[in-house]
């Protein structure tokens, strides 16, 4: 799944523990220069994310399989017989 900037997302690191993030920028996006791509095919990283975490804000670069989209709750509206 691809994800856009702006987008809520749900972070699952590497110890397992899930995050509520939201995407800053895409490696598509990305300026000259920077790099993000590891030598392993299992941490390419493809977003940059802003997650809050022990009551600060941190930036973490991760991989698309990290990732999964946060659904907003559906308000259903009971009808009234």
């Amino acid at each position: 799944m691809k994800f856009v900037k702006g987008q809520d997302v749900s972070y699952t690191a590497w110890s397992g523990i899930s995050y509520k993030g939201t995407i800053i920028e895409r490696k598509m996006d990305f300026k000259k220069g920077l790099i993000i791509k590891s030598t392993s095919k299992e941490r390419d990283f493809h977003y940059l994310i802003e997650i809050q975490k022990n009551g600060m804000t941190e930036k973490i670069l991760c991989a698309e399989n990290q990732l999964k989209l946060l659904e907003k709750k559906k308000r259903t509206a009971k009808k009234v017989a």
